[in-house]
């Protein structure tokens, strides 16, 4: 008879080792951010070493690093608003039986949400250069809703299946509007799928490279792409750029530990039951 604990063991087994495998680059970078140029790349690696904070005041300060912060920052929230503000509205419609051509938006909505959102760079590019919306922030946060007004309406609109319909129908009967329902009952309700929402939307912006490098060239350039330009044309600050990196992952991993609570609470929201 084999010993109940093996099952466990081995379940506690694999969560170790693919929490060491997925930690250990970002470990190896933090290391190179926190050591002089000359143990960096010392071999065999030093793995005791007195940190040194320079190299993360020189990214904060050079290269536009602070101001492509910021812009990542404005174009994550201008992009949730305006993926909120279309897809909450859209989500309650598309829940209900009623709505003409509801299948095959639903249909296009996945489909547009599969597509690579570097198909679409050149058609906008040509657009934003006549109409002058190239190079800013509002422009790249628009054009983000290739990607997340499709996943936002998809999440919002399971999340919003799980209310009762009870609810909007006494809400009607008392004189509510389609607004009122929507604003005063599906979202308070449905408060922690929408924040689930939010972050996944803001992790997936922050990341984003590809849209960023094509539509952006000095004033709208994002964090991913200034941690680019720690690259130099014959060599590359390794110091610098480990640190700058470190900056990109720690806001948006300390944004998910906190509000881990939300997006389980809010996935598991939607799911079928």
């Amino acid at each position: 008879m084999k010993p109940k604990f093996l099952p466990q063991f081995g379940r506690y087994a694999v969560a170790v080792t693919a929490a060491v495998v997925s930690f250990f680059p970002i470990l190896w970078i933090a290391m190179i951010a926190l050591k002089e140029r000359t143990d960096a790349f010392a071999i065999p690696p030093v793995w005791f070493f007195n940190p040194v904070w320079e190299h993360f005041a020189k990214a904060w300060t050079t290269s536009g690093f602070s101001g492509a912060f910021l812009n990542s920052v404005l174009v994550c929230a201008i992009g949730n608003v305006l993926a909120f503000a279309i897809g909450i509205p859209a989500a309650y419609l598309l829940n209900q039986r009623r709505t003409p051509g509801r299948k095959a938006i639903l249909v296009w909505l996945l489909i547009s949400y599969m597509l690579p959102e570097f198909l679409f760079v050149i058609p906008v590019y040509v657009l934003y250069q006549a109409i002058g919306l190239y190079d800013t922030v509002i422009g790249l946060a628009l054009v983000y809703q290739i990607f997340t007004l499709p996943f936002t309406i998809w999440l919002v609109r399971a999340f919003f299946a799980d209310v009762p319909a009870a609810l909007a129908e006494a809400a009607r009967l008392e004189g509510a509007t389609t607004a009122q329902i929507i604003w005063k009952i599906y979202v308070p309700i449905a408060a922690p799928g929408l924040a689930a929402t939010a972050i996944l939307n803001a992790i997936k912006m922050w990341n984003e490279l590809a849209i960023a490098l094509a539509l952006t060239f000095d004033r709208a350039q994002t964090v991913t792409l200034a941690v680019a330009g720690f690259r130099g044309y014959a060599s590359i600050d390794w110091g610098a750029m480990a640190a700058a990196s470190i900056i990109v992952i720690l806001p948006m991993a300390f944004f998910a530990i906190l509000a881990q609570r939300h997006i389980v609470q809010g996935l598991s929201l939607g799911s079928v039951k």
